[in-house]
């Protein structure tokens, strides 16, 4: 059987849904801009991050739910997610609850691009890490609160999560 520490590690991974990753080479310059100004590529990328929290939720209560939360990712966020899924369902653990965004900070974009950094602080206090059997095997110490660094690329006509790391656990 999967011991706690490694059931709340896979479990933070799927909470937070991506990782830390190398960044792809950049795409060619589209022929015009991504966004008109920054304060409209932190507002998509805002909406984008909800969406994606959204459907991650809507995925732990029913995963044939649309949209499926890996539409918002690409790249390194979207390989540690498929990555974490298979771990998960080997492991025969699942993560049932909502994790909740309380809060979001841009930290840079560059409209012209569509490249977007914000910071955000999730709660994932009300998910639980069950084992095949229903046994609720989440670790008592686990810190449920993240501040992550989330990057964004603009992949017409949609922003998508490229890459995540967590800034510091236990609170924002």
């Amino acid at each position: 059987m999967i011991s706690r520490l490694a059931a709340t590690a896979l479990a933070l991974a799927l909470v937070i849904g991506v990782a830390t990753g190398c960044r792809p080479e950049p795409s060619p310059s589209p022929s015009a801009p991504a966004f008109a100004n920054e304060d409209e590529a932190f507002a998509a990328a805002e909406e984008t991050y909800r969406a994606y929290v959204d459907a991650l939720n809507q995925r732990r209560s029913d995963p044939t739910s649309q949209p499926d939360p890996q539409e918002f990712l690409t790249g390194q966020a979207l390989e540690v997610d498929i990555a974490t899924q298979q771990q998960l369902d080997q492991a025969g653990l699942s993560v049932v609850g909502s994790t909740d965004v309380t809060s979001i900070s841009p930290k840079s974009a560059d409209p012209e691009l569509g490249d977007v950094r914000l910071e955000v602080c999730l709660d994932s206090t009300g998910t639980r890490v069950l084992d095949e059997s229903g046994h609720d095997v989440t670790a008592a110490d686990r810190q449920p609160v993240s501040l992550l660094t989330v990057d964004f690329v603009f992949a017409a006509p949609d922003l998508l999560v490229e890459s995540s790391t967590t800034k510091i656990v236990g609170g924002c």
